[in-house]
């Protein structure tokens, strides 16, 4: 004799089972980034709600790790320790190149995908031409894997047939954006290089005014920093983790730290300038 109670449970074991099935295939998306924020806590504090809501779109879990330093997402997400990635433009284009990390989405700052690489100078500094006027001068750039701390300034510079570290009096390659930005406004150096936006956002938040120190170039539009995914992701997949940035809410985007406001679907071309003059450098070979 069946009784009520079994067929009661067997009924829900029915019902439940696809669920518990569900939970067992959910996906999870393993995310790296390099710490954007002073701290790495900070910068798990910040973005994590942002990647969080992202999966929730597609049904996966977040496994969110935030590597040491940007050469860090960059292996990481090289050698498919990551799933998906926020990479420099720069570290982009080596990350293509070594191991066909795709991108799916650019960053958007005030609503434009692109930015600009700044050369800052001292406020008293004297220069009618540039860079004609500034030889002898000092200059501080960022590290060799900056976009446009060291990638975009080296490449202007040669492009005017000048090698910047003989063309100045003092060359220094290494320093952070801020201890560049602060050491022209201290006058320990001449000049230095960095990026409108890492420029503005000190500006805002009350680390230096807008006079403390001066642009004397600016470079051509650039692409912001894009969301990238490893070589061997499905492309459903892909294509799910890019539809799902595209539809953040205004409501929900006011979580992005400044200056991000959002994410626009993109391609690879936009980022061909950075290629070509990587190459152009020689650091960058097929």
């Amino acid at each position: 004799m069946i009784h009520r109670r079994s067929v009661l449970l067997g009924a829900a074991g029915a019902v439940f089972a696809p669920a518990i099935l569900r939970a067992q295939t959910r996906k999870t998306i393993k995310v790296a980034l390099a710490p954007s924020q002073p701290t790495q806590a900070e910068t798990r504090k910040v973005w994590e709600p942002l990647y969080r809501m992202v999966c929730d779109r597609i049904g996966a879990d977040l496994h969110l790790t935030v590597a040491n330093d940007w050469a860090g997402v960059s292996v990481a997400i090289g050698s498919e320790q990551a799933d998906l990635a926020q990479l420099g433009p720069w570290g982009y284009v080596l990350a293509r190149n070594s191991s066909g990390t795709r991108v799916i989405n650019v960053m958007l700052v005030e609503g434009k995908p692109t930015y600009h690489g700044l050369i800052v100078a001292r406020p008293d500094l004297k220069l009618e031409k540039f860079p004609e006027d500034a030889k002898g001068m000092s200059m501080q750039m960022l590290d060799t894997g900056s976009t446009t701390g060291w990638m975009v300034p080296t490449h202007y510079f040669r492009s005017l047939g000048i090698e910047p570290k003989t063309f100045f009096g003092k060359y220094a390659e290494g320093a952070s954006a801020a201890a560049a930005e602060m050491a022209t406004i201290n006058g320990q150096v001449d000049l230095a290089t960095g990026w409108d936006i890492h420029r503005n956002t000190m500006i805002k938040n009350g680390l230096m005014k807008p006079d403390s120190n001066k642009i004397v170039w600016q470079s051509v539009p650039l692409p912001n920093e894009p969301i990238v995914v490893r070589k061997s992701m499905d492309e459903e997949t892909a294509l799910q983790l890019q539809a799902a940035f595209n539809s953040l809410t205004a409501e929900e985007l006011r979580i992005l730290p400044y200056p991000y406001t959002g994410y626009r679907s993109t391609t690879h071309e936009p980022y061909e300038i950075l290629e070509k003059m990587g190459r152009d450098l020689g650091v960058l070979r097929s």
